[in-house]
């Protein structure tokens, strides 16, 4: 069954028959992305996600390319709903959310441990499955977005077009962290995790990005891009307060609480604890995913935190 398709390549659901009988997530790289260099490229990243071992990430099983040359993946298959796909559909508190947040961002940090930068979270690349239960986050697509990242720049004389022409932007620009918005679009390290992080927490906690997607999708590419650069996020209550009713009203039942009380959870530390992985200047954000999961233990703990 084909589970979806993005600008890299195709997902299809699986059955593995040699050596395990199991059903697994395929993802085939498009057409155009067979050279040698790719195949290569992908054979050092999937060594480098074979590191990795940690319950909030999916494992990468195995890798290679068909007869024809395209890369793919093997992957562990998360048959689950994106993270805020579930905490809209089971109405998760506003206190539940940043729990299962706390949980992605310390999945991040073990990442980052590794060496590995995913430069392409968003709700969509991380699910959520009940195990005995209870939810648990998984990430996927960890490096895939960097290998693709590499040939895309190589390849092209002028990185900026290589990187944004139709199918081969690397990232999402409404999760997009300013750096990771400039022209060449290279010089990005584990904080342009951190933000999109912030942009994930902003959307649990609102119902919507900091920069509008209506608003960049209608705009071409490169204005986009340009939007990222220097839009300044607002603050979470303040986006609340500009909410008609009925929207309001609606968002804050898929919370289990009211507009009263879900401006006033916001007000004050989870603002500032938000705006501070969403700094344009990434020197100001969070240091780690870690740090950012201690100021949101702190803060349910109602300690005082770092922000």
């Amino acid at each position: 069954d084909k589970l979806g398709e993005g600008g890299f390549g195709i997902v299809w659901r699986a059955r593995q028959t040699v050596t395990l009988d199991r059903l697994v997530a395929l993802k085939i790289i498009k057409a155009g992305m067979d050279s040698e260099q790719v195949i290569a490229r992908f054979n050092v990243e999937r060594q480098a996600l074979a590191k990795m071992d940690h319950p909030g990430i999916a494992h990468v099983l195995d890798a290679g390319a068909t007869d024809r040359g395209r890369p793919y993946f093997v992957m562990e298959l998360v048959d689950g709903p994106s993270i805020t796909a579930f905490c809209d559909l089971f109405q998760l508190p506003v206190v539940d959310r940043i729990r299962l947040f706390i949980e992605v961002c310390l999945a991040v940090q073990h990442a980052h441990q590794k060496g590995i930068l995913h430069r392409d979270l968003k709700p969509s690349n991380i699910l959520v499955i009940k195990v005995d239960g209870v939810p648990r986050p998984k990430i996927i697509d960890f490096g895939i977005a960097k290998a693709m990242e590499q040939e895309a720049a190589e390849n092209s004389q002028d990185s900026f077009e290589g990187l944004t022409q139709a199918d081969q932007v690397i990232g999402t620009p409404a999760y997009m962290s300013p750096e990771q918005a400039l022209s060449d679009g290279l010089d990005v390290d584990t904080r342009a995790d951190i933000y999109t992080l912030g942009v994930i927490l902003f959307e649990l906690l609102t119902g919507r990005t900091p920069l509008e997607e209506a608003t960049l999708r209608r705009l071409p590419m490169h204005a986009a891009l340009d939007y990222v650069r220097r839009t300044e996020a607002p603050r979470p209550s303040t986006i609340i307060s500009q909410y008609a009713e009925l929207p309001r009203r609606q968002l804050a039942l898929q919370r289990r609480t009211d507009g009263v009380s879900w401006l006033a959870t916001l007000k004050g530390d989870l603002d500032w604890i938000t705006l501070r992985a969403l700094e344009h200047d990434r020197d100001r954000r969070y240091p780690s995913a870690a740090e950012l999961a201690a100021d949101l233990t702190r803060c349910l703990n109602n300690e005082p935190v770092l922000a």
